[in-house]
């Protein structure tokens, strides 16, 4: 039991105001008593004293948990889900697709994608993360309210680039953009448009990568019936991006960019087709503005995906480490089905 102090005592009523003050501000986080008594300068024992105290009433009062010498922050706050009235139906999101040869990616039409889900896209640099990113806009921002947030869009080099996607104009009737364009460097959160497509693109993290997975959580905790599409950079062959596994958790759909293949890392939820572990081989043609010959592609029976033999560069796949995979028809599918589509 917290011995009492003396409730005439004017300077512990001061020092635990100033705690409970700092309480309110500081939710969610974890402290020790020297944090506190620094940021509130409680420089006398007597003070910090005081200081332990309050703590103390508050572990007792459930508001605090105290772990070792920490204290946390309890949450008794909750949301009840009203599944029952919940809508069943998917976000019919568009995905890019090879606009001269039609061919399409085969985790198109198979991964399912809700309202408030996020899709990751972790990539190489100038591996076509900007590429994916750009040409889904463009597949979406007839349909739904698009936000594109970036960190390199310098504005004449943006409209060189997309004015060189000729396949969809982006611009509507009026003379006006059909998408929002935001330059964004960090706390993405702060701007996300609850039911917009927002695509970012892209998160830079320089340092404490294990931040992603916060980074990602605040995100979603904005969407209601939008989605985010979020690009990350990744180190070479590691399948995540920068932040490892975090990056993963809180995601719908994660595909992982090399240079010429994609791999669907995770799809949470999908029908008909199983995408996930898929790997699928691409071009990139007109000025860096179009993806083709998308087909389905696995690792060389022979080098072992490694491009090398005991011979040199291995002559069944090139030296790429992958061959085209004749087995998985997804690809062709998902192709055949959009053609038939668009002849009706």
């Amino acid at each position: 039991m917290v011995n009492e102090p003396e409730e005439t005592s004017g300077r512990y009523k001061e020092v635990a105001s100033r705690v409970r003050e700092w309480l309110e501000i500081h939710k969610g986080e974890h402290f020790d008593l020297d944090l506190i008594s620094r940021q509130l300068n409680l420089g006398t024992a007597e003070a910090r004293k005081y200081a332990a105290i309050e703590l103390s009433r508050k572990v007792q009062q459930g508001i605090l948990e105290k772990v070792s010498n920490r204290y946390i922050y309890i949450d008794s706050s909750y949301k009840v889900i009203d599944w029952l009235n919940a809508s069943v139906e998917s976000f019919d999101v568009k995905f890019p697709y090879g606009i001269e040869d039609q061919t399409k990616f085969g985790f198109d039409g198979s991964a399912l994608i809700s309202p408030g889900d996020i899709i990751v896209i972790a990539g190489q640099s100038n591996a076509g993360k900007t590429l994916f990113c750009l040409n889904l806009l463009w597949e979406n921002m007839d349909n739904y309210p698009c936000t594109l947030m970036g960190n390199e869009y310098a504005p004449g080099k943006f409209k060189r680039r997309v004015f060189r996607m000729k396949w969809r104009s982006p611009v509507n009737v009026d003379g006006q953009p059909k998408f929002e364009l935001i330059e964004r460097f960090n706390r993405w959160q702060d701007i996300i448009r609850p039911n917009n497509i927002n695509i970012i693109d892209w998160i830079n993290i320089t340092d404490n990568f294990y931040q992603i997975g916060g980074i990602i959580e605040a995100i979603k905790g904005k969407l209601e019936r939008g989605i985010a599409v979020i690009s990350l950079q990744k180190s070479g062959e590691n399948p995540h991006g920068r932040g490892g596994t975090f990056s993963v958790d809180m995601t719908s759909l994660y595909l992982s960019m090399d240079f010429n293949r994609l791999t669907v890392i995770k799809s949470k939820e999908w029908e008909r087709y199983n995408p996930n572990r898929k790997t699928y081989g691409f071009e990139i043609v007109n000025q860096g503005t179009q993806f083709q010959n998308i087909r389905a592609i696995k690792k060389c029976y022979r080098c072992k995906g490694n491009g090398f033999n005991n011979q040199g560069k291995c002559d069944e796949c090139g030296g790429t480490g992958w061959i085209d995979d004749p087995k998985d028809d997804s690809c062709e599918m998902i192709t055949q089905e959009y053609k038939e589509a668009q002849d009706e």
